[in-house]
């Protein structure tokens, strides 16, 4: 996005829009109106099937012809939409030129995700239909201090970046997920247990001078909810059109994030619920009963070696796991009354070896199975469709809502691909 607009709009953050009440209405300039009107042709061009003609944007837009010839000219101009191949006659002979027609170019600009964790950090480029361009992963020890980590942020980047060939003027928005506690406003990272003096470091900062683009700061665990939602199993079949959904879509839904630590995203009203402090959602302060140490909330993660005996049957593994199970169904059924979610969605990040999913489908039995009998209706539960990539892609669908706020009100303010100077 243009670096001359610092502030930005997160829809999915749960924050209301900027802006108080005027008795004075808004007076609408020229400019506004052309701006309203090529937000206007662009969803059209976006949603249309087949790609639209010109007398189809101008019937669909109710605008006049030579409006919309010129706005679509300069769509053209700034890479938002190009003129679609002409389909095949099939041997028929039409006399004159075909009537051009126009799709929207989803490389006219990116979003950056990034997903950090203890021992790793991953940076995807995707493009404005949220399809990944590149992926660059990078390992770290756990006890990496925050700037050396935020240094390996920026590399991961700028190495996505450079595989894609893009320039860093072409990154309308990015967004970092972390473990921890993050500020309402999706700034700073103000409390992580598990990262060296993380939250010391300007981390969104730190991404904004290198992309000059608005960045946003994320709790993992809520990423990986709108991960789920977006592209997981709880997607709508809108938005999964390569593949069947395996759930009608929810609105109302918690994600479990399982691995070294316990968290969980909250989507209720087709929205991510965040609390007035940011903080909805940290399960891992509930104390749970039976078993480990009393003094210590949330729940360890169970030992890798159990996790590997119970896929192959062992009998004692077999019932730690369904023990750990009801554990966490024990703890999170104060959680699912208050919020009476159709689905549940367990993250995989304790089971990354797809030869260990015979362990993580006897977690989810036993946690489904004893929360039944502690609910009065009790929701869906799965597990997660997205695995390792759900942080990752809820990431990118949390900066693509940004650009979206603007391809919906003034697409021509973007920068167009011929004035991007790479800034590397």
């Amino acid at each position: 996005m243009t670096t001359s607009e610092p502030d930005a709009l997160w829809p999915l953050s749960g924050a209301t829009e900027p802006g108080p009440p005027t008795a004075v209405p808004s007076v609408v300039g020229v400019a506004d109106l052309r701006a309203t009107n090529a937000a206007a042709v662009l969803a059209v061009v976006r949603s249309a099937d087949p790609h639209p003609r010109l007398s189809e944007l101008a019937g669909a837009t109710s605008l006049s012809r030579p409006t919309v010839e010129a706005i679509v000219e300069e769509l053209v101009a700034r890479g938002l939409i190009d003129v679609a191949s002409a389909p095949s006659a099939r041997g028929q002979r039409s006399p004159g030129r075909p009537a051009r027609r126009f799709r929207f170019q989803p490389h006219a600009g990116f979003v950056v995700g990034v997903d950090v964790r203890p021992r790793s950090v991953t940076a995807c480029l995707a493009d404005l239909d949220g399809e990944p361009v590149a992926v660059e992963r990078r390992a770290v020890r756990a006890d990496l201090p925050g700037p050396a980590r935020a240094r390996v942020a920026t590399s991961a980047i700028r190495a996505a970046l450079d595989r894609a060939d893009v320039p860093v003027a072409r990154v309308w928005a990015a967004t970092l997920g972390t473990p921890g506690l993050v500020d309402r406003n999706n700034t700073r990272v103000r409390q992580a247990d598990n990262l060296h003096t993380w939250t010391e470091v300007d981390i969104a900062g730190v991404l904004r001078d290198l992309l000059g683009c608005p960045v946003a700061v994320e709790n993992d665990a809520n990423l990986a909810a709108l991960g789920e939602q977006w592209r997981g199993v709880g997607a709508t079949a809108e938005a999964t059109a390569h593949r069947t959904a395996p759930d009608p879509p929810t609105g109302e839904m918690v994600f479990v994030l399982l691995g070294e630590r316990l968290g969980s995203g909250v989507i209720t009203g087709g929205r991510l619920l965040r609390g007035h402090h940011g903080a909805a959602g940290e399960i891992g302060f509930i104390r749970f009963s039976g078993g480990g140490p009393a003094d210590r909330p949330g729940l360890d993660p169970l030992p890798a070696g159990t996790i590997r005996d119970a896929a192959a049957s062992d009998p004692d593994a077999v019932a730690t796991v369904e023990a750990y199970g009801r554990r966490l169904a024990e703890g999170l059924a104060p959680v699912l009354l208050a919020l009476d979610p159709a689905l549940v969605v367990l993250g995989t990040g304790l089971f990354p070896d797809p030869a260990l999913l015979p362990a993580a489908k006897t977690l989810l039995t036993a946690a489904q199975h004893h929360a039944d009998g502690l609910l009065v209706d009790p929701p869906r539960w799965h597990l997660s469709a997205l695995g390792d990539d759900a942080v990752l892609t809820g990431a990118v669908r949390f900066a693509l809502s940004s650009v979206e706020v603007v391809l919906r009100t003034r697409p021509t303010s973007l920068n167009p691909p011929a004035s991007a100077s790479a800034r590397r």
